[in-house]
């Protein structure tokens, strides 16, 4: 019998420079599509409540990662997401 599942990665081996890599992409970019996306629609784009709760939180990381004006970018974000969600009720 094995340790491990097979996609398992050994958690007391230290990550390769590839798990500590962070996305090259620019934050402000992926904060500006994604308040793009949210601004163009007219219904919630995502599945369910998790979904959506998960999408404000990358947008809160990235708008750590991209400073002050990111916090704006990600202040916008959150009133509409609240504006998409008030339709759901």
């Amino acid at each position: 019998m094995t340790r491990f599942a097979a996609a398992q990665p050994d958690l007391f081996v230290a990550p390769g420079p590839a798990a500590a890599q962070e996305t090259t992409e620019d934050p402000l970019a992926e904060l500006a599509a994604l308040l793009t996306r949210v601004r163009g629609a007219e219904h919630p784009p995502w599945p369910d409540a998790a979904a959506a709760v998960a999408e404000e939180h990358r947008a809160l990381g990235l708008a750590q990662r991209a400073g002050p004006e990111g916090a704006a970018m990600a202040e916008a974000f959150l009133a509409e997401t609240e504006r998409l969600l008030a339709l759901t009720d």
